[in-house]
């Protein structure tokens, strides 16, 4: 509601005359000034006269101080009566400004009121449209345009044209996760098949790499790991084949006996003839055998070496004669 009287008795009038400042006698100062200045400056002063420049210096700096004192003594009587008005004049707008401030106040607390009002509108339309796209209403980002008093009706309602803005961007949501989806099943199939972990290559998808890139990389990697496998393949067989030139070479320098080969320099054995039945026990495999065969051998070891040379012997019942 207007406040009339306010707006009549608002308009004031201000009665000042502007003043004029001169000085009376400003022609003698001028031409006192003038006789001063050439007094002065006709004459010279040097490392002779140093007390009569210093007198000069201080007749010139006691004229510039009468001067001064006088041009501040005009200025202040002078400005007094504008430093009056400016005080009553600032004290009427301060009073005006506190009760604007506070007014000021409680249209904001309104407008956020009425802001929240359409807040809660809005996110009531989000939820319903959310729900027929199967898409969280959280998920959707609130336009401050929407929350406008233009963006509702007189009713309070919102407008058609804020809803279908809504609905686009729910729409898109929607679309993304429908195509993040598929091109998560796409690279899940595509790791499978390619014998990799399928769970950390679709998420991918998510951090923003495309289909055809990560395909890019299954591909690298599966490669990677087809050499990686040709390599323990080769070492495994270069590991074979030397343990077998190893058991050939100590085959070949090996002592034959009717229980297998013996290593002529540790004792060691080397092949147990037993070994070819396994289901068989040693002494079984001895009985069956057709022929005998007796070996002198002269062993050298140590003492741990005969006494685990003797056990063998003895478990396996291997005759033993002395030889004199």
């Amino acid at each position: 509601m207007k406040n009339e009287l306010a707006e009549k008795d608002i308009k004031f009038s201000v009665n000042y005359t502007p003043s004029k400042i001169y000085i009376e006698n400003e022609k003698q100062l001028d031409e006192l000034i003038n006789d001063v200045t050439k007094h002065f400056e006709a004459q010279i002063f040097s490392d002779s006269n140093i007390p009569e420049a210093k007198d000069a210096r201080a007749q010139l700096n006691k004229y510039i101080k009468i001067l001064e004192d006088r041009r501040k003594e005009i200025k202040k009587d002078f400005k007094q009566p504008l430093d009056d008005f400016e005080k009553v004049m600032k004290g009427y707008v301060n009073r005006l400004g506190v009760l604007s401030e506070k007014i000021n106040l409680s249209v904001k607390d309104y407008e956020e009121e009425q802001k929240a009002i359409r807040l809660e509108k809005i996110q009531w339309e989000m939820a319903k449209l959310a729900e027929q796209f199967n898409v969280e209403a959280n998920v959707i980002e609130v336009h401050s345009n929407w929350l406008t008093k233009a963006s509702f009706t007189a009713k309070g309602e919102v407008r058609p044209k804020v809803i279908d803005e809504i609905k686009d961007k729910i729409k898109i949501i929607a679309m993304k996760r429908e195509r993040v989806a598929a091109d998560k099943a796409t690279i899940t199939d595509y790791a499978e098949i390619a014998g990799l972990d399928p769970y950390a290559w679709a998420n991918m998808i998510d951090q923003g790499w495309s289909v055809a890139d990560i395909r890019e990389k299954i591909k690298a990697a599966v490669e990677e790991k087809r050499v990686r496998m040709l390599e323990v393949e080769r070492k495994r067989a270069a590991e074979a084949e030397y343990e077998a030139a190893m058991k050939e070479h100590e085959r070949s320098n090996a002592v034959e006996t009717n229980t297998g080969l013996i290593d002529p320099e540790t004792g060691e054995i080397i092949e147990n003839s037993s070994s070819t039945n396994n289901n068989m026990s040693p002494t079984e495999s001895y009985e069956e055998n057709q022929e005998l065969i007796t070996a002198t051998l002269q062993l050298t070891g140590t003492v741990e070496q005969m006494q685990a040379l003797n056990n063998y012997i003895v478990k396996n019942g291997i005759q033993v004669v002395p030889v004199e």
